[in-house]
Parts: structure tokens; sequence; C-alpha cells
């Protein structure tokens, strides 16, 4: 009998623990009460590149770069990094213990002057934005196809997460990767969510920024609520302006010379070969006989024909072919996977034959094309459309001319080209999704009034949203310290040149 009971209260016991035997007790992750939009808006400052890019850029931080953040009165430095510069050359499994210090140094600076630190990865595992032909064979791989790359990738945030884990969040924040491209969300979010659940593995409570689709343009309703994680954004359009002449944007070098304010009209006309984004542009208003039509068309995709109507009656067309012999039509050849996508930069136009009221521009035949500005000239009167919205897949609309010169669309609102940020703010702030601006700038061949004159709305526009935001770069040619514009008057600062104007419009909103 004493046996029976025996092994009954030993099955009890049995029955008991076997829930726990071979595997372990899941403990749900405790996050301390972050409010992110309190968060974001008290985070103001610049991107550092002292691990930028591991050919050019590459000498590490220096202390009195997060001592010129507090001076100026600012307390926010995201640094965007490359990961070839803290991994062995060949191998971007094993990391470099005095590299990765240069890191570590910067985020001591930053507790040391009141500047929140966040670590970057500009240049990740199987992914950046900036091409390059120097990666070895075994890491030229795609992040959001390849294991093994996503496999580096994940390890890499997990090194990061471990290494500053005893860091507060107030100190110090992630931004998982830069600029994603126009691509699919759900193959994008699959490894973000990813890197999200390593690093809150080992700190639930690290502040992680995500940033948008389309390099950083378009908020991702499927992350909303994740936990302790911000959305970033970049704010480079138009970029014709904050990218005027800029080296590196192919035929940069031939756009109009940026004026402000900008419209938020399409610049390109798709032809057929874009059935899906196929669209004229409508300009309807009092047009006159002998009125001068102009077109500056920028770019040609393989070929195209440019149509331009008068009330619904064609007055010009112009064919495009794309190729290696720049004739009369191209300023510069450009030869892509895609085929020839050539640089005109060159002026079309057309007398209107008769008085109208509507003129229709339409690409006919073949792939894309965009162009620079319109200008209707009727004596001395003259109309310029200079379109700001350079978004691919963007279609055309109709706007209406008033008699004063004034580009509204058919309702009368005006079309400016602020529209797409203030909508952008506004998406944020009705679906409770928490953002920071965390790159915005204008390349130092902008005049300096039109740079100054953007940047003011701009920045306004942060602070209405009470949003933070971090400017690309601090010193050098987008930032506020020797940028060497042409145009600037400069005051002496620590040795260096400061343009007081820009930073002044920056510190506006600092408070």
């Amino acid at each position: 009998m004493k046996c029976a009971v025996k092994i009954v209260r030993f099955l009890i016991l049995m029955a008991l623990i076997m829930p726990w035997l071979g595997c372990e007790r899941e403990h749900p992750l405790t996050f301390a009460p972050i409010d992110l939009d309190q968060f974001s808006r008290n985070l103001r400052g610049f991107n550092l590149l002292g691990k930028y890019d591991v050919d050019w850029s590459n000498n590490g931080f220096q202390e009195e770069e997060f001592a010129i953040i507090k001076d100026l009165g600012f307390n926010f430095a995201r640094l965007p990094l490359d990961y070839r510069t803290y991994t062995q050359p060949g191998n971007w499994d094993v990391f470099i213990e005095d590299e990765v210090a240069e890191i570590d140094q910067a985020v001591e600076w930053g507790k040391k002057y009141g500047v929140h630190i966040c670590i970057d990865l500009h240049r990740a595992p199987g992914y950046c934005v900036n091409p390059t032909t120097t990666l070895p064979s075994n890491q030229n791989l795609d992040l959001w196809t390849d294991s093994k790359a996503q496999d580096a990738f994940l390890k890499h945030w997990s090194y990061f997460a471990e290494r500053y884990k005893d860091v507060p969040y107030k100190e110090l924040s992630f931004d998982l990767v830069n600029e994603p491209k126009d691509m699919d969300e759900g193959a994008y979010v699959k490894v973000m969510q990813k890197a999200i659940a390593k690093i809150q593995e080992i700190n639930p409570d690290r502040v992680i920024f995500v940033d948008g689709l389309n390099y950083a343009r378009k908020l991702i309703p499927s992350l909303k609520n994740e936990k302790d994680v911000i959305q970033a954004i970049h704010v480079y359009d138009p970029i014709t302006l904050t990218h005027y002449k800029a080296s590196w944007v192919s035929g940069s070098d031939s756009w109009p010379l940026p004026t402000w304010p900008m419209l938020d009209i399409s610049q390109f006309l798709f032809g057929p070969w874009q059935s899906n984004y196929q669209s004229s542009l409508v300009l309807e208003g009092n047009f006159a006989k002998d009125a001068t039509v102009t077109v500056n068309v920028q770019q040609v995709s393989v070929k195209s024909t440019m149509q331009i109507k008068l009330d619904g009656t064609e007055i010009y067309t112009k064919a495009f072919t794309c190729g290696p012999d720049p004739g009369e039509d191209w300023t510069q050849i450009i030869n892509t996977q895609w085929g020839y996508q050539n640089i005109s930069g060159k002026d079309y136009s057309t007398a209107l034959p008769a008085d109208g009221t509507k003129l229709t521009f339409s690409n006919t035949e073949g792939d894309w094309l965009t162009f620079n500005k319109i200008t209707i000239k009727s004596g001395s009167s003259e109309i310029v459309i200079v379109p700001a919205n350079t978004e691919w897949g963007s279609k055309q609309a109709t706007y209406k001319i008033s008699s004063d010169g004034k580009i509204t669309d058919t309702n009368g609102n005006p079309v400016t080209s602020l529209g797409p940020l203030r909508t952008t703010l506004e998406t944020a702030k009705s679906e409770g999704i928490p953002i920071m601006v965390q790159e915005f700038g204008v390349y130092n061949k902008t005049p300096h009034e039109v740079a100054l004159a953007y940047l003011n709305d701009i920045v306004s526009e942060f602070n209405k949203a009470r949003i933070g935001y971090a400017m690309w770069n601090m010193i050098g040619s987008m930032g506020i310290i020797n940028s060497e514009r042409t145009d600037c008057t400069y005051e002496q600062y620590r040795g260096k040149l400061l343009d007081r104007e820009m930073t002044s419009i920056l510190q506006s909103t600092a408070k």
C-alpha cells in the first residue's frame, strides 16, 4: 500500500515538472516606460563622419566635434558607420578591437558633453545606398535575400547590443540600416524585426531607429506598434535643390540653378513603356498667340517622344533616341543596365499658333524623360515652372495658372513642394508613429540664399511637428562649418569657418 502511494505521489510530481523538462522557461521582456515622441523631439544635432567610409572617411571621431555640438546648443550625434572600418578585411565576422574602440570613445565623449549618440550602419553587411565595386565576392551579397548577409547583419547588431548593454538608452540608440531602397515592405520589415528582436533580447530598453522605405522617404505602417522603435526619415527633396552639382549624383551638373520655393509637380513624363505611370502634365490658363513655350529637358531613358498640345491639337513634337553618340541632344552619355539614359539639359521651344486655354505635355513613345523647367513667355510676362517632385512613379496632373501667374491645383490650392513632407508628418501624428529626421541638408553648390530659405522652411516644419533632427553633416560640404561655400560670409570659430546664418536657423528650434 505504501509503495502504491509513493508511486502515485511520484506520478503527480512528474506531471507537475514534465512541462519544464527539456526546455527553458520563457520570460517576457520587460521594457522601461519610454515616451518616444518626447525622446525624439528633444534630440537635435548632426551626423559625424569619422568612420563613414573605409577608403576616404575613416579617421575616427574627434573630441572637439562633441564639444562644438554642446557649445552651439545641440545634443545629438548620429554616427554613420561602414562595417569595413571595424572588421577584418574580407571577413565581416571578425571585429577589430582597436577600430571598435574608436566608437567606444565617441560614446564616452557623448556622455562627457551631454550628446546622445546614435550608431547607424550606413554600409551594413549586404546593403548600402552607395554602390561600390570593391567588395570581395564573399561580401557582395544582398541583405534582403541572402541568409549569410542576414546572419552577419544580426551578428553585428548583437555585438553592439552586448558591448553597450550597460549604456543607458538616454545616452545611446541604434539606427539599423541607412536608406533602404524602394523595395517590398514585407521583405524589409522581416529583416528589421529580426534585428530588433536580437537587440531587445540583450537590452529591451534600447531605442531603435528604423529608416523609412524609398531611401527613408516613406513611413512603414507595419512597424508602427514595435516597442521602443522610432521611424527615421530623411529630407532631401527637392533633390535638384539639395544636391545641385553634387559630384556623386549623375546629371546634377545639368540641373537649372535652384530657386526657392519650388513646385510639387513631377519631373517625369512617362511613356508607354511605363504604362502604370504614363500621364500628361496639363496647364490651364489664358495663353496668348505667339507666346513661346520652352521645355528644358533633363534626362531621357532609351527613347521618348515629347509632345505639346494646345487645346487638344498637337503643336510640337520632338523624338529622342539615346545612344553612344552625343549628337545635338546630349551633353552627357550614360550607359546603364537598362540601356542609354542620356543627359540633355537643353531647351526645346515652340510658339503658340493661336490663343488657347490648355497646354498638355506628354511622352507618347518609349520609356521616360524628365524636365528641369517649363517657361511660358509672352511679351514681358514670363511663367517659370520648376518641378520639385523627383519621386519615381509620381504621376502628372492638371494645374491652373491664374492671371497673376500663380500656380494652383484644380481646387485653387497652392502647389507647394513642402506638401509631401507635411503629409508625412501629419500621417505620423495621426497614426501614432514616432519619427525623427536623421538626415537633411544642402550641398554647397546651391546658392547660399536659396539654401537658407529652404532650410528655414523645412526646419520650421520639423519644429511645428515637434520632432528632432540631425543635419548632414556638421563639418563639411553640407554642414555649418568649413562648407567651402563661395557665396557665404563666414565667422571665425575655434580655428574654423562657421556659417552663422545657417547655424542660427538650426538653433532657432533647439529649445
